[in-house]
């Protein structure tokens, strides 16, 4: 099935995708190719729209997060300093309706890694062990990937992480992701840094891209470079728990836009 979406200030295909929140999308010719769980998306740049052609409509206009007001949000959020200036650049953003358990284990296989060595682990996790489609493979059901042992992590490069995936695997087996989505935002973190290998940063990653709690504010180098002038070497969780205290339920956009945005001028000043 086909659907057009119009441009708009406020929704770039290309910052949605490459500001760091998620990573099972490629380029294939002319188009940009978006995997979400067992859903397929091929969107064309055609000028004045994008054209979308997918298995699920009502699936991918819900995952990019077409229902929210963002040019509210970005008002709202103005500051005429360091903020308005990191929507200014990347405020063709929207944060991604994703499925929690994928955004759990693709969080925990960024952890001290980079975009494209992350994405190489999750498709050879998919190809191995996701359902195949007919032409691609399905994200790996949680019952797949427990029954995977860690040497199969390790040999897809997941290195001190095939632990972490084999061990939250097995322990995601017996929870149910629709009872999380009922909990508060501080209980629903405790289950998540529960979880093996899930610390601070990672468990806030999938608060906010996996269960859209947007007050939270995952604090990374990028974000703590941004923010060490104004709160010098203040630890990670201290300075999430300050900027969440700052800009409340907004949190989660305003880091994308910070996170976009700084780095983004170190990849500029490098080129």
């Amino acid at each position: 099935m086909k659907f057009e979406v119009q441009k708009t200030p406020t929704f770039s295909l290309s910052q949605t995708l490459e500001c760091g929140q998620v990573f099972r999308f490629r380029a294939e010719g002319d188009a940009t190719v978006i995997f979400a769980g067992e859903h397929r998306a091929e969107a064309r740049d055609k000028g004045e729209y994008y054209l979308f052609e997918c298995d699920d409509e009502a699936f991918f206009k819900k995952y990019l997060d077409f229902d929210t007001n963002y040019d509210i949000i970005q008002l709202k959020v103005q500051d005429k300093g360091l903020v308005s200036a990191a929507v200014e650049f990347g405020k063709g953003i929207h944060i991604l309706r994703q499925l929690p358990e994928e955004t759990v284990f693709s969080f925990l296989i960024s952890q001290n890694n980079h975009i494209p060595r992350i994405k190489g682990i999750i498709e050879r996790i998919c190809a191995a062990l996701g359902r195949d489609m007919g032409g691609y493979h399905a994200f790996p059901e949680v019952e797949a990937l427990a029954d995977a042992d860690e040497k199969f992590f390790a040999s897809v490069g997941a290195g001190y992480r095939a632990p972490y995936l084999k061990r939250t695997a097995e322990a995601l087996l017996k929870e149910d992701f629709a009872e999380w989505q009922k909990l508060p935002t501080e209980e629903l973190r405790a289950r998540l840094t529960a979880l093996h290998g899930v610390g601070r940063k990672v468990a806030d990653c999938v608060l906010l891209f996996g269960f859209n709690r947007f007050d939270v504010f995952p604090v990374d180098t990028w974000i703590r470079k941004v923010f060490a002038p104004y709160y010098g070497d203040m630890p990670a969780e201290k300075l999430s728990g300050t900027l969440v205290g700052k800009y409340g339920e907004l949190s989660g956009f305003v880091q994308q836009w910070l996170f976009y945005y700084k780095r983004e001028e170190k990849n500029s000043a490098k080129a």
